[in-house]
């Protein structure tokens, strides 16, 4: 890639980043814009171009550039995570004993980076800033304090010499025929012949392994032992008590998976799957909370997951991908927030759904994705009458809402292809002094009929913008 051709990727990202803090910005055009700044990334050389994207993978992908941060630094060992809030921020750093530090980030203002100088005393931040300056307030604190602890310099192990290598495969080619080789477990039966000889038993062992002598006993790898995990028959989730399940999961990236079912007389939303991801310091209300939304295989809406209590988002995805596979669906799309969005609204749908539509970051989205809207917030009957064109379960309704109702402006075909879906994927557009029903009107007046919805609603747009 030559100089010419970066400064061009360079100042197309400028413009699609000054596009996303254009707030009235319509949904399709948010992901448009975001869908091509990955894909700049991707043709990007990531060692040549890391100074120039970091702030612009900052504004889609923060907490992955939060994790992927605090690696390249010298004390990532003691960076407790990022973060939203900044009451769940400090629960997290004072959970720990030893000195650490954190992200915080909002998007209006950036990035500030929380640290705890010592033990047992009150945190410190720095100013609002980009990633590289907070950095720079960390290492200037560390200087006058030395308060955190360098992570300790990777092993490294030195090569072999050819003879050495030579000798060793030699060995491994010599042993590996004894290597894992299953043993019998051999249940003698009680003799009704008190005087029956125990050669036959001696000889039936010696046929079964005929040369003990050069057995070697395969130890399981300690890091791949099952570990036992002691549930607890129930847990508080906000004001309520939740039956906790064990999945009896034996892959070691989710072990502490289990269901959350709330107590019949508290009644369990039908809207929402619940998952914790188990530990027994009993901290899972500072993490981050991981929200997917669930489609059938035909691509209808089921029911929302909320997954509690993981301390990553690597593990998020281990954990999500499981309990999809085995409830045979797929994912919309994935966003976090802090607990503390839902404490008080999660038996809600309103309220949840309004936390996860204005109030979540966005973790993944599948590629034509679109939100969901229940459907008993909608009006379904359609206001102007006209043909629409052929639809699937991927089409979005679009939506304008005045006042507190939704009607419909295209979706008949969508809707008619099951009446009792729970949600539909939308496009919701404002009723304003520029967008009323009769401008609507006059615009599928001027469009050839069938109309698509993405057409129109581009058509609607670009009157809006005039």
């Amino acid at each position: 890639m030559n100089a010419l051709e970066k400064a061009q990727l360079i100042k197309e990202l400028q413009q699609l980043t000054r596009q996303l803090e254009y707030k009235a910005l319509p949904l399709y055009e948010i992901a448009r814009s975001k869908k091509r700044i990955r894909d700049i990334f991707d043709l990007c050389d990531e060692p040549i171009f890391r100074a120039q994207i970091l702030a612009f993978k900052a504004r889609t992908q923060p907490e992955l550039v939060a994790y992927q941060f605090s690696e390249n630094t010298a004390y990532h060992l003691s960076f407790r995570g990022y973060f939203i809030e900044s009451q769940v921020l400090e629960k997290a750093l004072y959970a720990y004993p030893d000195s650490g530090w954190a992200l915080l980030h909002r998007p209006e203002h950036g990035w500030q980076l929380w640290l705890i100088p010592a033990p047992h005393s009150p945190a410190l931040h720095s100013p609002w800033a980009e990633l590289q300056q907070c950095y720079i307030w960390l290492l200037q604190q560390q200087q006058q304090s030395a308060c955190l602890k360098e992570d300790p310099p990777l092993l490294t192990v030195p090569a072999l010499s050819l003879n050495e290598a030579e000798s060793s495969l030699k060995v491994e080619e010599k042993s590996k025929y004894h290597r894992g080789q299953p043993r019998a477990i051999i249940q003698v039966p009680e003799s009704s012949h008190p005087n029956e000889p125990a050669t036959q038993v001696k000889t039936l062992l010696e046929d079964l392994n005929p040369h003990p002598e050069t057995e070697t006993i395969s130890h399981q790898e300690p890091g791949l032992a099952m570990e036992l995990i002691q549930f607890p028959a129930e847990i508080q989730i906000g004001s309520m008590i939740a039956q906790v399940r064990s999945l009896g999961l034996e892959e070691a990236n989710i072990q502490r998976l289990c269901a959350l079912e709330l107590a019949p007389d508290d009644g369990h939303p039908a809207y929402l799957d619940i998952a914790l991801y188990y530990a027994a310091e009993d901290n899972w209300q500072a993490r981050q909370v991981f929200v997917a939304e669930q489609l059938n295989l035909q691509g209808q809406f089921v029911k929302y997951l909320m997954l509690l209590g993981v301390p990553s988002q690597l593990q998020a995805h281990y954990c999500i991908q499981h309990w999809l596979a085995q409830h045979q669906r797929q994912a919309a799309a994935i966003k976090s927030l802090a607990w503390s969005a839902l404490a008080t609204s999660f038996l809600q749908v309103e309220l949840f759904s309004k936390a996860y539509l204005q109030q979540a970051e966005t973790v993944w989205t599948s590629p034509d994705y679109y939100p969901f809207i229940f459907s008993h917030l909608i009006q379904k009957q359609k206001f102007i009458l006209f043909k629409e064109a052929a639809a699937d379960f991927s089409t979005p309704i679009l939506l304008l809402q005045e006042h507190q109702k939704i009607r419909v402006i295209h979706g008949e075909a969508r809707i008619s292809l099951a009446e009792d879906e729970l949600a539909y994927p939308h496009l919701l557009l404002q009723r304003d002094k520029q967008l009323n029903w009769q401008n609507i009107h006059n615009i599928i007046l001027s469009m050839p009929q069938p109309i698509q919805v993405m057409d129109l609603y581009r058509e609607i747009q670009a009157q809006m913008i005039e």
